[in-house]
């Protein structure tokens, strides 16, 4: 086979060097038989020293020289070219690549490929042109029609990707998809993905403060078939039993959904639909009845550290599941009798001992549901009375694990202190609920720490100006205590940053000495101190209160009330503002605004029921509070009227402003009439449609007679009410079953 290099030249040695002595394997490289023919060759051809000792010796300086015999032995032995330089672009490799390149420009392949055109042929004339190797040989010269073969050819160089575009017209490489390629989620993008995805993220999200308004977006997320029910059941079932801490939160949850979704035909035999609650305690009897059996399976594990963590993740879904069963008793979602099974269960056959996985479970249980099974009518004292005495035996047998035995003692102390626990357990609450657990824990009242955010000036005392501090006042005026943005200082009144135990007790005294005596006036209309002698109290219209100062007290009293909750002061707080408000009737109204105001504001069903709960009772207070339906349905009518544009910023408006109104109206507050005429005052159908049926699915769920009924009372036309355009609103009927009021079809 013919060659891969060419030898040309009566050298008898090459040099690797620029300028060495005979042949040069460096482009242009001198020699005696005229100019050289080869070029440096690619990656991973580079010749290495004759033998090791000389290799040692070398440095960067040296010029390493072989001799035309001893390349000529490798000329039978490689008859191939190398693949290095078979697939190299380097423009002094004779190959493929190359030689089709030269060829498409019209050039002469052959041995001499490397020589210019206007190269002297005579090797005289060479010895008169400056030697390539007197030159600095870093400094490259590339002729045009190298860079034009180099870019045709489409080669690397210097390990860069060509990004040369195709010429027109040519089709470039098709891509063809795996059978098994990768998609998101492994599930595609489906609508059962796509639901299950959203409530995944809406439950990573929810928390007790934003509650009511994630609760909103997940009951719209479309969980409409019964696919979607139960993969909604399954993501809140695992999140409540891994979540200890957020379990009452999750019950809540799962009561939220048992009400507002709908049910689906059922696929078992009995015909029985499939409703949320009816999955929900079917995945809780399940994991109960098959604790037993995973904690079987543990003992098949022969790895310890696999097995530590299986027992591990056993226990927790165990106690999880507890705590859930508890939780969802709280919320009236499992019956009485389901609680008396499983205690028995744990309890297992009289005069047996239970495993310690029972024990524990069964303490975790009663630590929830203890005080309401002791106090319920529908259980005798004698059977709660038994499962305490198993406790105690259990308790007593020292057989058993210590610890196992210190929580059935921890169990029954807390019975014999009436369900009172030493330490309260860590739940999630809101900050309204913090603030009102501050309150009743007898600590600062929400105005005292107000006011101690704010400490006396710089100097210590409660004069203008104290200590050594000098202020700088109007034009450079100091010494006044004046300032040129918030103008003349007025101390703090009072002495300390923060008060001390003394000062507490004191002005604890007082606030209950105050607080019996407006309890006092409201019962008998006579002062505690002194019956006798004291002063009747202001009749309306007689007060002092300007507008200004009424609306800052309706501010105070609503935020007090909501962190408090207590019915019976904040009536007591408005009482205190008509009669000091110089204007009585627009006193009760700015009231009466202020509360529903801030339901629609805070967006919070918690405070919209104590809103209701307040209405309900002022309404029903007669001495001289004068609030009568017609100033609750001026006061609520409002922001009704006005839910086109409010539900624009407050999109829980409609469903809180209805659920007010049904409230009302269940307390005998505000007539069923109102439903209609209320109503008629929104433009926008879907904003109507949402207002409506608030109030009757809330009329449904606690109201004292069904929502036709009412609907029947208040002379409410449901479909005149209701009806949308056909062309873009979805039909009347089809919306009354989504929201489950099938019967005002």
């Amino acid at each position: 086979p013919a060659p891969w290099f060419v030898m040309s030249g009566g050298a008898s040695a090459i040099s690797l060097r620029p300028g060495g002595a005979g042949l040069s394997l460096r482009p242009g490289g001198a020699g005696t038989g005229g100019p050289g023919v080869f070029a440096a060759f690619a990656m991973g051809s580079r010749p290495q020293a004759p033998s090791v000792d000389s290799a040692k010796k070398l440095n960067a300086e040296d010029v390493i020289k072989y001799d035309a015999d001893f390349l000529r032995a490798f000329k039978e032995k490689y008859t191939e070219i190398p693949v290095e330089l078979a697939t190299s672009p380097v423009e002094i490799v004779i190959n493929e690549v190359n030689s089709e390149a030269l060829s498409a420009m019209g050039a002469e392949v052959d041995a001499q490929w490397g020589k210019k055109p206007d190269q002297p042929a005579d090797p005289s004339s060479a010895a008169e042109q400056p030697s390539k190797g007197d030159k600095d040989w870093n400094e490259k010269k590339t002729t045009d029609a190298a860079k034009t073969t180099n870019a045709k050819a489409g080669g690397k160089k210097g390990g860069k990707v060509d990004l040369t575009p195709l010429p027109e017209g040519t089709d470039g490489a098709t891509i063809v998809k795996a059978a098994n390629a990768w998609s998101r989620g492994g599930g595609g993008d489906d609508d059962g993905s796509k639901v299950t995805r959203a409530v995944k993220s809406i439950l990573n999200k929810i928390t007790p403060e934003k509650f009511d308004r994630l609760m909103e977006q997940l009951l719209e997320v479309g969980i409409t078939t019964a696919a979607a029910l139960s993969d909604t059941i399954s993501i809140v079932f695992d999140k409540a039993i891994w979540e200890p801490g957020f379990c009452g939160m999750y019950a809540d949850v799962c009561l939220r959904l048992s009400k507002e979704l709908p049910e689906f035909p059922g696929e078992s035999s009995d015909g029985k639909p499939m409703t949320f609650r009816r999955i929900l305690l079917n995945t809780c009897q399940e994991e109960f009845e098959g604790a037993g059996q995973a904690r079987t399976e543990l003992s098949t594990i022969t790895d310890p550290a696999e097995r530590a963590a299986a027992t591990k993740r056993v226990k927790l879904r165990t106690m999880g599941n507890i705590r859930l069963i508890g939780e969802l008793f709280k919320k009236k979602m499992i019956a009485e009798k389901i609680l008396h099974a499983c205690v028995t269960d744990l309890l297992g056959a009289p005069g047996s001992t239970p495993p310690d996985e029972n024990i524990e479970a069964l303490t975790g249980l009663m630590s929830t549901v203890g005080k309401d099974l002791d106090v319920s009518p529908k259980m005798p004292k004698e059977m709660m009375g038994g499962y305490f005495t198993r406790l105690q035996a259990l308790a007593d047998n020292e057989s058993l694990d210590s610890r196992v035995r210190f929580l059935c003692n921890d169990v029954i102390e807390l019975r014999k202190s009436e369900w009172i626990p030493r330490v309260k357990k860590l739940e999630a609450m809101t900050l309204g609920e913090i603030h009102a657990e501050a309150a009743a824990a007898g600590l600062m009242s929400p105005a005292a720490a107000e006011e101690i955010l704010f400490p006396e000036g710089p100097g210590g005392s409660t004069n203008a100006v104290g200590g050594d501090w000098e202020m700088v006042g109007k034009d450079g005026a100091t010494g006044d205590g004046s300032s040129a943005l918030s103008g003349p200082y007025v101390a703090a009144k009072h002495k300390a940053a923060m008060p001390t135990e003394k000062e507490k007790a004191k002005r604890d005294a007082e606030l209950r000495k105050l607080a019996k005596e407006r309890a006092m006036q409201a019962v008998t209309g006579t002062s505690a101190a002194s019956p006798s002698t004291s002063a009747p109290g202001p009749a309306p219209g007689a007060g002092t209160w300007d507008e200004e100062k009424v609306e800052e007290k309706c501010g105070s009293a609503v935020a007090e009330f909501m962190q408090v909750a207590d019915v019976k002061e904040a009536v007591l707080s408005v009482r205190e503002i008509l009669e000091k408000a110089k204007n009585p009737a627009a006193a009760l109204d700015a009231v009466l605004g202020a509360f529903v105001t801030h339901v629609v504001d805070s967006s919070n069903e918690k405070h919209r029921d104590l809103c209701a709960k307040l209405f309900i009772q002022l309404r029903k207070e007669s001495d001289g509070m004068n609030v009568t339906e017609s100033a609750l349905a001026d006061a609520v009518g409002e922001p009704v009227s006005a839910l086109d544009d409010i539900a624009i910023d407050t999109p829980m408006a409609p469903k809180l402003l209805g659920g007010l109104v049904a409230s009302l109206i269940i307390g005998d507050a505000l007539a069923p009439t109102f439903i209609a005429d209320g109503a008629k005052g929104v433009e926008d159908v879907l904003y109507r449609r949402e207002y409506v049926a608030a109030i009757f699915k809330e009329l449904r769920a606690k109201g004292k007679k069904d929502a036709k009924a009412y609907a029947a009372d208040g002379g409410v036309d449901v479909k005149g009410l209701l009806a949308g355009d056909p062309e873009f609103d979805s039909p009347l009927a089809e919306f009354l079953e989504k929201n489950g009021l099938k019967e005002l079809a």
